[in-house]
């Protein structure tokens, strides 16, 4: 297996095992119920997928949305902080791997950031 395909490989199947405290229960209820929301906003073309797994703002977002985002990333980044602890490797290389991932279940005409930095839409 490729070194990338390993690295998302392992970066999902610890995202499935993290989930296994009460404290991890209650990170992946927050994420389930943000999702509708999320998925609303990126129909609707209001957020976009960054090329470092993290949400971002497209377009002029209502208080409420807001913080949806905020809270959104700040799960992410606490997930993603485990896993760089887990396997010993950059937050940053976490998150890249994440949008790497992110892209690829992504929705036609969900907006994503390539890794070089340009926005395009799936």
């Amino acid at each position: 297996m490729k070194f990338k395909s390993r690295v998302l490989f392992l970066i999902g199947f610890f995202l499935v095992v993290i989930f296994s405290t009460a404290e991890d229960q209650a990170l992946k209820a927050r994420f389930l119920q943000r999702k509708p929301v999320i998925e609303r906003m990126k129909n609707q073309e209001k957020v976009g997928e960054n090329n470092v797994g993290k949400l971002v703002p497209r377009a002029q977002l209502n208080k409420n949305e807001n913080g949806i985002v905020r809270a959104e990333n700040a799960d992410r980044v606490t997930v993603y902080q485990e896993i760089a602890r887990k396997f010993n490797i950059s937050l940053l290389k976490v998150g890249q791997r994440r949008a790497l991932k992110i892209a690829q279940l992504a929705r036609p005409g969900h907006w994503l950031q390539h890794p070089d930095g340009h926005w395009y839409r799936k």
